[in-house]
């Protein structure tokens, strides 16, 4: 359906030919059409939608591009006069309503190229002329300052003459430039605060929750909706208002103790609020979320860094020194441990001298080190806690500093390392957790058993009379648990002292046992005696004669599918090279990790193996061995250049670790195990392979360090059917 606007031809029963010409000359042109043409009247219909495809397209036909009869193409005026735009009107009316802001764009000023009656245009063309002159600019800058030049100027209300500043920012562009022109041209009005029509300014209004201004029409804020979208309403402790809190403050309360935490220049509002802009120009609050996903304290991280910096250097210099320092030659009265959980690191003591010393002398140490400061700012931050309180003039209890560690953002690591090294630490006195356990169960023991079994365990720790090599404390406890229940078996059948142990009380606790359990409980008991007689508590061995018959397992090859290619799929030169070590040459995982750097002899091909108790074992390097080994140790100074870790395999961890510790088996047999090898197995394939093109027990003990018996193990599964039975082990 369609109404005209006024009396005018209509398409359908006039001259439809001149109608289709305006209309496609003003598409062209692309201008509106001036009034009086008729309108297209629409219903709203739900579930109707209408298109919006032109009226000269079709959907049922292919689009093709129409074109514009010769008539219809007629030079167009270049100068226009849309009289839409910025209406002419009477000079000297007042205006009744004040003039609202404005957007003008690019072509706002092109249609008012034809409109020559400006006041003052003339002149202002001319100033406009002479900066370009000035300026060295050509056409087009002239041709795009004139229009904004004649929005400015027709944009005046009818009862002035002059330009107003505040008017400008309604142009497009070249603000400052027809600022300059204006005021050359002495058009440029006084500057005053522009009128905002009561109109314009009901919707925005103030978030209810923050009480931001300019709310965009909303009754809360963006950034106060993502604030409450986690947190439950409760009661402010400071506003008092229902509102979601954190840390029992609402965001306002939050916003406002921040930005007035660091009062430097005294202005702190007593009693009052202070409110602030909303949009884009709210402030926000960065906040440092921890592990837990909860912020961290009440203000977070403030966005003022520089005040607070600045604040945090004034009240350092108004700290005091701790109370608490611990003083040289100083003992404990209660030896209990301290709670570092309640310690504020935001508000340290005032660091002495020493304390001072000792943190930049850790500084220094991580930077001789090639580490980064940033990525140990935690192990920077422990010492400084630690410092503060207790100073540098007494050593510090290691147990201080991994009981500090626990806390988030801290590390001790390399904190206890450096004070080791400096010779402040004072060494934990607690235990290792597997001793300890072995000597509450040699106290469980029966009452005459319980000397006896303290001085095992010292034996087999390395702290007897005569020196021994220690076994693993997770060892010594698995010993003592296993014979703990026999030794109550015999004082319960009325054995009194262990030098009244004969074979036949052994051969009765075994013989309920079969298989590995026997074994098992074997090995721990001739253990026992073994070290009562070395000591010389008891006069004989009652193990000596005692014999499990077993099945012995004789070492197995690995399949020949296994080992090919085994050396390309591996990443890393150090799981190559540890590969080779253990294929080639038959070094276990526990030979791998004891390797030193000063074992290493390239100019020799030969390689060092030190095993405590025993004879070191030289490896004589072949060629694939020997380009690994100078690619690790090429990469591993590379990558590591000032460590001082003295071992020849090293990982990230180690060889930043001032205690020097060994390589981790895992890092060792981690690669192997993902293509399905084990450094065990390559090890027994290496001997028995080697054992089938010889019968020489001495050129296994030789190549490979075996013990003799060990080496007769090897030449038995290798060559079963021409090796006699050992009459001294049957």
């Amino acid at each position: 359906m369609s109404i005209p606007e006024t009396d005018h031809t209509s398409p359908l029963t006039g001259d439809f030919r001149m109608n289709r010409a305006q209309w496609m000359r003003a598409e062209l042109e692309g201008r509106a059409l001036p009034s009086g043409r008729p309108l297209q009247l629409a219903l709203h219909i739900d579930g109707v939608r209408l298109s919006s495809f032109p009226l000269h397209h079709s959907r049922t036909r292919r689009r093709v591009r129409e074109r514009v009869p010769r008539r219809v193409r007629a030079p167009v005026p270049a100068p226009l006069d849309d009289p839409w735009v910025c209406v002419e009107e009477v000079p000297g009316q007042l205006g009744l309503f004040a003039p609202w802001p404005r957007s003008f764009t690019r072509e706002h000023g092109r249609r008012l190229r034809g409109r020559r009656h400006i006041a003052g245009l003339p002149r202002l063309l001319a100033v406009l002329q002479e900066m370009a002159a000035e300026r060295g600019v050509g056409e087009t800058w002239m041709f795009h300052t004139g229009d904004c030049a004649r929005l400015a100027l027709a944009s005046r209300p009818p009862d002035e003459d002059l330009v107003r500043p505040e008017a400008l920012v309604d142009l497009p562009q070249m603000r400052p430039t027809l600022l300059e022109a204006l005021d050359r041209a002495g058009l440029l009005a006084r500057w005053r605060p522009r009128l905002v029509p009561s109109w314009m300014s009901r919707g925005p209004g103030s978030c209810r929750e923050c009480l931001a201004w300019t709310n965009e029409r909303e009754q809360r804020c963006a950034l106060c909706l993502s604030w409450g979208m986690d947190r439950s309403p409760r009661p402010c402790h400071r506003c008092g208002r229902v509102l979601p809190l954190r840390d029992d403050h609402c965001r306002r309360c939050v916003l406002f103790l921040s930005e007035t935490q660091y009062d430097l220049d005294g202005v702190a509002l007593a009693g009052g609020d202070q409110l602030w802009f909303g949009g884009p120009f709210a402030p926000h609050l960065r906040v440092d979320h921890d592990r837990a996903g909860e912020p961290d304290g009440l203000y977070g991280w403030r966005r003022l860094q520089a005040k607070r910096r600045a604040a945090i250097q004034t009240s350092r210099a108004a700290r005091l020194v701790s109370p608490h320092l611990a003083l040289p030659g100083q003992l404990d009265l209660f030896p209990l441990a301290r709670d570092w959980s309640r310690v504020d690191d935001r508000r340290l003591p005032a660091l002495t001298p020493s304390a001072q010393e000792v943190l930049d002398g850790f500084v220094a140490h991580i930077r001789e080190r090639g580490w980064r400061r940033r990525a140990l700012s935690t192990s920077i931050r422990t010492l400084r806690v630690l410092v503060a309180h207790l100073g540098a003039e007494a050593p510090l209890r290691e147990e201080d500093v991994r009981l500090l560690a626990r806390r988030h953002d801290f590390n001790g690591a390399r904190v206890v390392n450096y004070l080791r090294v400096t010779g402040r630490l004072l060494p934990d006195r607690r235990s290792d957790a597997a001793s300890a356990r072995a000597r509450r169960l040699a106290d469980t023991a029966p009452q005459p058993f319980r000397a006896a079994v303290h001085r095992w365990i010292d034996v087999l720790s390395g702290q007897a009379t005569r020196p021994s090599v220690p076994l693993a404390p997770t060892t010594v406890c698995a010993y003592v648990r296993r014979v703990s229940p026999c030794l109550r078996a015999w004082y319960e059948a009325g054995i009194g002292d262990l030098r009244a142990v004969t074979g036949e009380h052994v051969r009765e606790a075994l013989k309920a046992l079969k298989g590995e359990e026997a074994k098992a409980l074997a090995t721990p008991l001739r253990s026992l005696f073994r070290a009562l007689k070395r000591e010389k508590l008891i006069f004989r061995d009652p193990t000596r004669s005692i014999v499990l018959s077993g099945i012995r397992k004789l070492p197995v090859p690995l399949p020949d599918d296994h080992l090919h290619g085994v050396l390309d799929q591996l990443p890393g030169t150090r799981n190559q090279l540890s590969f080779v070590l253990a294929a080639v040459h038959a070094l276990s995982t526990h030979d791998q990790r004891g390797l030193l750097l000063d074992d290493v002899d390239r100019s020799q091909g030969r390689l060092t193996v030190r095993r405590p108790g025993r004879l070191h074992h030289t490896v004589y390097l072949d060629d694939v061995t020997f380009r690994l080994l100078t690619r690790w140790l090429t990469e591993r100074h590379r990558r590591w250049p000032t460590t001082t870790n003295p071992h020849l395999l090293v990982t990230a961890l180690t060889a930043t670790d001032d205690s020097h510790p060994q390589v981790n088996p895992q890092a060792i047999t981690k690669a192997l195990r993902r293509l399905g090898l084990q450094i065990t197995r390559l090890r027994v394939d290496r001997i028995l392979d080697e054992a089938k093109h010889t019968r020489d027990p001495l050129h296994l003990i030789r190549l490979f360090g075996l013990s003799p018996i060990t080496a007769m193990k090897y030449l038995r599964a290798a060559h079963p059917a021409g090796t006699r039975p050992d009459p001294i082990s049957e």
